[in-house]
């Protein structure tokens, strides 16, 4: 199975793209599932949202803590005991090191200690969507913000230069994309990656 993680701040079009390679894939004769972080597990959604919940009055901590056990609960219950030919995960252990860590400035050392703990698979490829801030909140002037989405734009600034940060430290996983191109360009981006 092979495993492929999708990343980026919010309004980025993880989720287009995640649905547009599961339909070339497929159409291509191969079996996908698609998981996102934090949920696809009951005990996951039900994390969701609380984490995701305005009025979740909780600490950094304890935001990081309860991903860890949404994604416990994912790789466990799901990840495992897949036998498909790829997974397409939405968001992974890369959102951690950069929404708490580079976000939150919680200790990078504890997270990738976490990612360790619960044996967080390692993706054949992540695909980092990015685009600035300001765009990403363009994108989404019209959507109701949840509580991670209203953290402003220093928060996200620090998440998407962490996520800069990490694809830098991991080239042979990371397939960093413009988020300005066009939906078919991020697509073929994708595409052409997989093919080489």
């Amino acid at each position: 199975m092979k495993i492929l993680s999708f990343e980026g701040i919010e309004g980025v079009g993880k989720s287009t793209q995640i649905n547009l390679l599961k339909d070339f894939l497929e159409k291509n004769k191969y079996t996908v599932e698609v998981l996102r972080e934090p949920g696809s597990t009951l005990t996951g959604e039900n994390i969701r949202n609380i984490l995701l919940d305005k009025g979740s009055d909780i600490s950094d901590k304890t935001e990081l803590l309860l991903m860890f056990a949404a994604r416990s609960e994912l790789i466990s219950k799901k990840i495992n005991s897949l036998s498909c030919d790829y997974l397409l995960l939405d968001r992974f252990f890369d959102a951690s090191l950069a929404y708490q860590g580079y976000g939150r400035n919680l200790p990078l050392s504890l997270i990738k200690d976490l990612i360790s703990f619960t044996d967080c698979p390692m993706p054949e490829l992540t695909i980092l969507i990015d685009i600035s801030v300001e765009e990403a909140f363009a994108r989404k002037i019209n959507d109701q913000k949840d509580r991670i989405e209203s953290s402003g734009i220093e928060f996200f600034n620090n998440v998407r230069n962490g996520y800069l940060e990490i694809a830098k430290n991991n080239v042979n996983r990371f397939l960093v994309i413009d988020g300005t191109l066009s939906i078919n360009e991020i697509h073929n981006a994708i595409i052409k990656k997989l093919n080489t």
